[in-house]
């Protein structure tokens, strides 16, 4: 061989590890919108109060250590999930120290993954199920999250022996289920139809964007199109890029397990990232829109049993083990994907939703527990200790996750400057694309309050976009800059392109008038919202009586006859359907209020007194969801959803945490007070 080739030999061994990912770089599609700098964040006002309540007395108390136990000893090997718990926990404690950067913090992760990666076999298997028992039924479900804790760290430390490791584990798995071998989808348990361990795409997906390796693209892709082909699981496949594209329901897709099938298409918005794959995206969308339409209930997430429902028509229900928050949390996570990819401000609506509402009735005991299923009716009940070696469950290790990445879609980076979606008192800096620096402090109240003032801080004028979430419902609002008005459309983006200078000012009101909604499964059920805020009827403000109410909208027409002395009343009207524009109710705050309610009004009814005399307006107090409840006892009793009429006499039903666990016959208490 001469010299000449010797020389384009070495060329070539050189730069082949880049080539691969410059081809990953090229190939990237990039965000419509970018998350935020975490560290760059100081959120305030009570979205602040919870996410530093669920950090110090939740994420940073825990005893992390027993997490890696069930790594070290196969605690798992009967079929248990634990290694689940590891993963979920660690995410979260990474996005604490990504918004709390304190030496603390960085100890608590260092020594954590030190734990963990000591229990990884020489050939980089990395599981809580012992050899003999791989592909058991949560085997690659655990180690998906152990790998997700594992990027998580290196993307927050830069760490390459921990890169090294998790490389090392997808190694160790596609020697046992690449091409030619054990096939995933016919892997875990057969009645979620494999969606457990297909998951762990998402997490393949993320080390080839780190690496360029190619080898992990090409798995992920050929663990996608094991998805179209028929195997002993699904006869006809699970077809998730199939159904969705076709508009199928949730509940018909493959197995109904709605947080597993989430975190498939979780997978796939990574996929679509570094593919550009139309039709990837496309079946994400869709398949969005209809879990949306679909199962999503009032206050943001869906589910009963962990199951889709057709929760959307259902959740008038008494369900059995209504919303799990393992599902409020991926149904989070997916909305974040979804507006970062489309940068429609749907998905801003509905983390804002599923923020105030499901998800922080959810959190207990200050951010130290959570709660398994979430009902909109009856009682709140604690999750149950699932795993007592690891004092923890599934829920109680996941819930974090979701208040957790709020800081990433709150303040977004967008083509032409800030997108702004969370309205919180607090502080954000960002980086102008040309090199100016920045900040935007919020003064507010809302959503207790309509009033938002947003100042802007910089060195030196710049000429860049502001665009702010302007929310579906919020029609009869003002926006302002400097008091010049500026003209904004529900369900938009208001894009303020200008000079910006120091000190100048946005101002908003935002309409928080009170809202009617209407269920769709059945049209004479009724709901009342506050802006984002579900409100809800609790048993220690409002008592069981013996008589019926209807709720009482301000249109309301109220007729007079001078006969038999005078005779005042409402006439029925036809009923409304769940698509008809929305009516509002008068709402009027009240002080009036147990010490652990955040927000409460008061809220008109119509008492008939007989068909036709006397009808009278009575008040009742409803607060908001997430304070429905919160004594998560047993007679603390609430509903969201009021039937026309309301039977007052039979208003909160009873010992509904029966029906929210029934793997015992004592109910659950919150261990840590």
């Amino acid at each position: 061989m001469n010299r000449q080739k010797i020389f384009l030999l070495a060329v070539i061994i050189f730069i082949a590890p880049f080539m691969s990912l410059s081809a990953s770089t090229k190939d990237r599609q990039l965000d419509v919108l970018s998350p935020a700098v975490f560290s760059l964040i100081k959120i305030e006002g009570i979205i602040g109060q919870k996410i530093d309540s669920c950090i110090v007395n939740g994420v940073m108390a825990k005893d992390f250590e027993l997490y890696s136990l069930p790594f070290k000893n196969k605690l798992d090997n009967g079929g248990g999930f634990t290694g689940e718990f590891w993963g979920k926990w660690f995410t979260s404690a990474a996005l604490a120290y990504g918004y709390q950067p304190t030496q603390a913090h960085k100890n608590i992760l260092d020594k954590s993954i030190f734990d963990l990666l000591k229990t990884q076999d020489a050939d980089g298997r990395l599981s809580s199920y012992s050899r003999e028992n791989d592909f058991g039924f949560w085997d690659i479900w655990g180690r998906k999250y152990a790998i997700l804790g594992i990027i998580a760290y290196y993307d927050q430390t830069g760490d390459k022996e921990a890169l090294k490791a998790v490389c090392h584990s997808i190694d160790a798995l596609i020697e046992i289920a690449g091409p030619g071998k054990k096939k995933l989808t016919e892997t875990g348990l057969r009645i979620l139809g494999a969606l457990s361990s297909c998951s762990i795409l998402e997490p393949v997906v993320l080390v080839y964007e780190r690496t360029g390796n190619k080898k992990y693209l090409d798995f992920a892709q050929y663990m996608v199109k094991l998805w179209s082909e028929p195997n002993n699981y699904n006869p006809k496949g699970i077809r998730l890029i199939e159904e969705a594209l076709a508009g199928t329901a949730p509940i018909h897709i493959a197995a109904p397990k709605g947080y597993e099938m989430m975190s498939c298409y979780e997978g796939l918005c990574e996929l679509y990232r570094v593919t550009g794959d139309s039709k990837l995206f496309k079946a994400v969308v869709k398949f969005g829109e209809s879990v949306l339409k679909k199962e999503i209930m009032i206050v943001g997430s869906g589910s009963s049993c962990e199951l889709w429902c057709d929760g959307a028509k259902r959740q008038t229900e008494i369900l059995e083990q209504p919303m799990e928050t393992c599902v409020t949390v991926t149904w989070m996570k997916l909305c974040y994907q979804l507006l970062r990819l489309t940068g429609n401000p749907v998905w801003g609506d509905q983390l804002e939703i599923s923020l105030y509402n499901s998800l922080m009735g959810a959190m207990a005991a200050q951010g130290k527990w959570w709660a398994y299923f979430s009902p909109l009716i009856g009682e709140r009940m604690p999750s149950p200790m699932q795993v007592p070696v690891c004092q923890s469950s599934c829920c109680v290790a996941n819930g974090p996750r979701g208040m957790l990445i709020t800081p990433a879609w709150s303040v977004m980076k967008g083509k032409y400057g800030p997108v702004i979606n969370l309205y919180s008192r607090g502080k954000w800096s960002q980086k102008l694309e040309n090199g100016t620096e920045l900040t935007i402090n919020q003064e507010t109240d809302y959503p207790e309050n309509k009033e938002i003032l947003i100042n802007i801080n910089l060195p030196k004028s710049s000429r860049f976009t502001i665009s702010l979430r302007i929310p579906i419902w919020n029609v009869n609002s003002t926006l302002s800059v400097n008091d010049e008005i500026i003209k904004i459309v529900p369900g938009t983006y208001a894009h303020i392109e200008r000079e910006w200078k120091d000190g100048d000012k946005i101002r908003m009101d935002m309409d928080l008038r009170g809202r009617i909604i209407r269920a769709t499964g059945n049209v004479n059920n009724l709901a009342v919202m506050r802006g984002p805020i579900v409100l809800a009827l609790d048993n220690r403000m409002v008592k069981a009586e013996n008589y019926n109410l209807w709720l009482l909208p301000t249109d309301t027409k109220w007729n007079y006859q001078n006969e038999l002395g005078g005779l005042k009343f409402v006439l029925p009207e036809p009923t409304k359907s769940a698509d008809s524009q929305p009516q509002y109710i008068e709402l009027t705050p009240t002080k009036s209020k147990p010490n652990n309610v955040w927000m409460a009004f008061e809220v008109p009814f119509l008492y008939k007194y007989t068909h036709f005399f006397d009808h009278q307006q009575k008040n009742l107090v409803m607060c908001d969801y997430a304070s429905a409840g919160n004594q998560y006892a047993e007679n603390n009793l609430f509903r969201v959803w009021i039937p026309q009429p309301l039977f007052m006499n039979d208003i909160f039903p009873e010992n509904t945490w029966r029906i929210l666990y029934r793997e015992g016959s004592t109910r659950p208490i919150i261990p840590y007070k």
